[in-house]
């Protein structure tokens, strides 16, 4: 009997370092939908995301430079 070999899910791979993880290891990043594995998480507040520049954005949002700009006018 041969068996055939498939391919993982892809949730099991982290996106940031190509790692090979148990499926427990791996969270998804609520901003943009990355998938990370617990080594290269960052934490904000009392999430995981997948880059300081997510988690940022999630408590921060995005750069408010085009509205300051729009006030000075």
């Amino acid at each position: 009997m041969e068996l055939e070999l498939e391919e993982g899910p892809t949730g099991q791979v982290c996106e940031k370092c190509g790692r090979m993880c148990e499926p427990l290891e791996m969270d998804t990043c609520p901003v943009c939908k990355r998938g990370f594995c617990l080594y290269c998480a960052h934490r904000f507040g009392a999430r995981n995301y997948c880059s300081r520049g997510c988690g940022e954005y999630f408590f921060f949002g995005a750069d408010d430079e085009s509205e300051s700009g729009a006030e000075q006018e």
